[in-house]
């Protein structure tokens, strides 16, 4: 009987003594993974998109197709991934553009065209988070029937307070010039402002890079223009425009330099933004460091900086026969505006290639393609208000896949306080594995497996992923080849 006893209360420690180790491995690794019970999704080219999490659940957006037109479904899981409710979008004749999670519930856009006017109407849905209308649809703008894609003629926008919409659409003028119809909302669907201006841009030469709204309400938006000079070949002019009020301003980025994959970041400190771009040389090959541009609005001016690669990356990244410091198949992942005035940005070198093929069909040759996705390396530079570089980190991934648009190629991201998160699939095709860099403010870098797959084969989806706090990520996966919702959280 005693016997009995001191065995039983031996277990018991030994079971505490478990349980409390598990914790102090999870408290040290900060870091706590949730799965949702693996689903098999019905028909092909299921894709999803997390919308975000609130105090009701996570909410995710599912679509059959790219361009939003049919089968378009929000499903809500629990704080625990248990599936709880769905909620099919009505499109007939119509395309969702675009669902925002706010404070006051999910706020559907969709354009519906008007056959008897020839126009697009924009239309706004409340949603509560039970899935309820709220009042009834609201007609935001008619415009003509042009592309809406996200290079296209509209864009849409809400300020990091969840307070403000802004619909930013192009149009053509009779004389074939751009037109700006800009309109700023609040969340009552109650139009606070509107701009409308033609410029001297022609409309196939004017392109929309980025738009952003702060919450103080003013607009900027990152346009190019295209014009081909007489005998040269086309020159490419960024300008950024800042809208305040009814007051539209432009400001030229750059006279003296090519910029690649411009951007605007959000600066929440300071609730203003930021252009940030890769340039290098007019009429040269390769990136030589990053730009950054902000507006002095007292003056009513741009400030430039120019921050330099360094000379030697580490990892001895591979150059190509250029002038610059890294291939112009660089392009920035993300970027991050520091509290010190700094920016922290995450680029990616990526490439499409197209081989052709000829093969032999019942003695007919035929000609065959295929196109192959490289994604190699990821570079992290972290940049101090004066435009120099505190430390950087190369990442060699080479993921490299055929005819599947690099679904789950690229990387996600994570940004906290104290550190940034990297997560790729790892050699995919062979180890399923998928792997974690964890960068800390001072610049030191450790590396895991974050899934390993003696049991599973798991592979994230990068596009599909969302940091939905400052302490929580979700990822999409296909875990033995069925859907699955990761969820990290860091503490």
């Amino acid at each position: 009987m005693r016997l009995n006893i001191f065995l039983q209360k031996y277990t018991q420690n030994i079971r505490i003594l478990a349980l409390a180790t598990l914790l102090f491995f999870l408290g040290a690794e900060g870091q706590v993974l949730q799965w949702s019970n693996p689903i098999k999704l019905k028909g092909a080219a299921v894709y999803t998109s997390v919308l975000g999490e609130n105090q009701s659940g996570i909410y995710l957006l599912r679509y059959r197709n790219r361009f939003y037109s049919k089968n378009v479904i929000i499903e809500k899981y629990s704080h625990q991934m248990v599936i709880d409710q769905s909620l099919v979008i009505e499109l007939k004749n119509a395309r969702l553009l675009q669902i925002f999670a706010t404070v006051k519930g999910l706020l559907v856009i969709k354009t519906k065209y008007a056959e008897i006017r020839g126009e697009n109407d924009i239309l706004a849905q409340w949603y509560s988070y039970d899935f309820k209308r709220m009042g009834e649809s609201v007609l935001l703008l008619s415009v003509p029937p042009n592309e809406m894609g996200s290079l296209g003629d509209l864009r849409l926008r809400v300020s990091d307070d969840l307070r403000t919409l802004s619909l930013l659409a192009l149009e053509e003028s009779n004389k074939g010039d751009i037109i700006i119809n800009h309109t700023l909302f609040d969340m009552n669907l109650r139009k606070l402002s509107h701009k409308k201006v033609e410029l001297p841009y022609t409309y196939s030469s004017f392109l929309i890079r980025d738009i952003l709204v702060c919450n103080n309400r003013e607009v900027y938006f990152l346009s190019c223009i295209s014009q081909k000079e007489r005998r040269k070949e086309k020159v490419e002019t960024q300008l950024l425009y800042h809208l305040k009020d009814s007051t539209l301003n432009d400001f030229r980025l750059s006279d003296s330099l090519a910029l690649k994959s411009e951007i605007l970041v959000y600066d929440r400190l300071n609730d203003d933004a930021i252009v940030t771009a890769f340039y290098s040389s007019l009429n040269s090959y390769g990136l030589k460091g990053v730009l950054f541009f902000k507006l002095d609005k007292d003056k009513g001016i741009g400030q430039c900086k120019l921050g330099q690669f360094p000379t030697v990356l580490k990892g001895g990244i591979k150059k190509d026969q250029s002038d610059g410091i890294i291939s112009e198949d660089f392009s920035i992942l993300r970027a991050v505006s520091r509290s010190d005035g700094g920016m922290l940005i995450i680029a990616e070198q990526k490439e499409i290639a197209t081989q052709e093929d000829i093969v032999i069909v019942n003695g007919i040759p035929v000609s065959t393609s295929k196109n192959i996705y490289n994604f190699n390396e990821l570079l992290v530079l972290n940049y101090d208000h004066d435009a120099f570089l505190d430390w950087h980190e190369l990442i060699i991934k080479n993921q490299t896949t055929i005819n599947d648009g690099g679904y789950y190629s690229s990387a996600v991201v994570f940004v906290g306080d104290r550190f940034i998160q990297l997560l790729y699939n790892d050699q995919l095709r062979s180890s399923g594995e998928v792997m974690q860099y964890t960068i800390y403010n001072n610049g030191r870098v450790e590396s895991a497996k974050l899934l390993k797959s003696q049991l599973d084969f798991v592979a994230i989806i990068p596009e599909e992923a969302k940091q939905v706090s400052s302490n929580k990520l979700i990822i999409p996966t296909s875990k033995n080849r069925r859907f699955a919702l990761l969820k990290l959280i860091y503490n």
